[in-house]
């Protein structure tokens, strides 16, 4: 099926005319059965010489249906994946009829994403099947495909996804722009349509690669005629994914070393058990004061084993200016005379069990409960605001 490129209406084969709005329709006009270049995926939006002023508001919410289709077949594709894994890995093979139902999924997909990306005025049909848009995708089907590559592909393509990701920022103003043009002049601009649309087929083939859909390596190119990359593409995508993640290690260790800072306060623990609060203590922009403790502690939620005994700490923190002040059992940490670590049984105000952020300004008198052994006493008691201990202050509460 062929569409007219100046209104989108359906032609008749053979069609020189456009029996909608009378513009003469080129020989070559329309998506036809698929000629694979030098890359075994096609991916071509039609471009239209008109687009709608007014569907450009309410595209998205249009397309809410399409989004909770596409969504459902994504993960039905994953479960393909999974299963053509196994499959490829034994056989070579990609079997062609779950090769075909995941073309016909992506497919899907590619039409909605050309819709929403206001490529087309055309809705998406509702339908796996080629020829029915004015969007080409397919993928040529691979007879045999390499065992070793399936365990590789997520890394090789790394540095694809360093390159999209900064393709990505650059679209988004391109497309703001293409936006106020099509409201003001009903034409999406040719050069930024083609940008558009080369990161769309740029995007769908190292989905096809990492879905294991073909072993030909996706080029750095938005062109619809680029060739795959060669061994010197792959060398270099392994040297930069390893150089990119040394990097990333590297910059989580320097967070983690610079913003980890612990502050201790000693705090004599029988005058703590007397009621004699700890000194108040502000990291992260969180207020703390250990209020008191109680040990042992009529734990009425659950019974200590023979040998064991409940201790609680009452503590008062306050979101004083902190982005995060949460309070969970995540965030409390005790460790015993005898050197062993133990997690809270149990966290909350009264009976009732705590988790959650405390907003700016709000105060929380929180009860900790740790379950001891008779023989250990409470050596230290830590406290982490943020979300993640490793990349926040904390306070160590030292008894003595």
């Amino acid at each position: 099926m062929r569409f007219c490129t100046n209104c989108g209406t359906a032609l008749v084969p053979a069609a020189r005319f456009c029996a909608q709005c009378g513009a003469q329709i080129e020989p070559s006009a329309g998506p036809a059965a698929a000629a694979f270049g030098p890359y075994p995926l096609i991916f071509d939006v039609e471009y239209p010489e008109r687009l709608s002023r007014l569907l450009i508001f309410v595209k998205w919410l249009l397309a809410i249906p399409q989004y909770l289709v596409v969504y459902a077949l994504g993960q039905v594709s994953s479960l393909v994946a999974f299963v053509a894994f196994f499959c490829i890995l034994f056989t070579k093979r990609y079997p062609r009829g779950l090769f075909n139902l995941v073309v016909g999924f992506n497919r899907w997909g590619a039409n909605v994403t050309a819709y929403t990306g206001l490529l087309r005025d055309e809705y998406p049909p509702f339908s796996t099947e080629a020829g029915r848009y004015p969007v080409r995708y397919d993928v040529d089907y691979p007879e045999t495909l390499s065992r070793w590559l399936i365990w590789v592909k997520w890394f090789l393509v790394i540095p694809h996804y360093f390159v999209l990701s900064t393709l990505t920022i650059v679209a988004l103003p391109v497309f703001l722009i293409a936006w106020f043009a099509i409201l003001f002049t009903g034409r999406f601009p040719r050069g930024f349509f083609n940008f558009i649309a080369g990161l769309i087929r740029w995007n769908l083939r190292v989905g096809a690669y990492t879905g294991l859909m073909t072993d030909k390596y996706p080029p750095y190119s938005l062109a619809a005629d680029a060739k795959p990359g060669g061994w010197k593409s792959i060398v270099i995508g392994v040297v930069v994914a390893f150089i990119g993640i040394a990097a990333l290690i590297a910059g989580i260790v320097a967070l983690a070393s610079t913003s980890g800072g612990t502050k201790e306060v000693f705090v004599r623990y029988s005058a703590l058990l007397n009621g004699d609060s700890s000194p108040l203590v502000t990291i992260d922009g969180t207020e703390v004061e250990l209020l008191e403790a109680e040990d042992p502690y009529q734990y009425r939620l659950a019974v200590a084993e023979p040998g064991e005994r409940f201790v609680a700490f009452v503590f008062r923190i306050r979101n004083r200016d902190s982005i995060f002040t949460t309070i969970s059992q995540d965030t409390f940490d005790l460790e015993d005379s005898s050197g062993i670590g133990h997690d809270p049984t149990f966290v909350g105000v009264g009976s009732d069990r705590v988790e959650g952020v405390l907003a700016e300004g709000e105060v929380g008198v929180v009860t900790v409960v740790f379950r001891l052994d008779r023989l250990d006493d409470p050596a230290e008691l830590t406290y982490s605001p943020r979300l993640v201990e490793l990349f926040g202050d904390r306070v160590r509460f030292v008894f003595r």
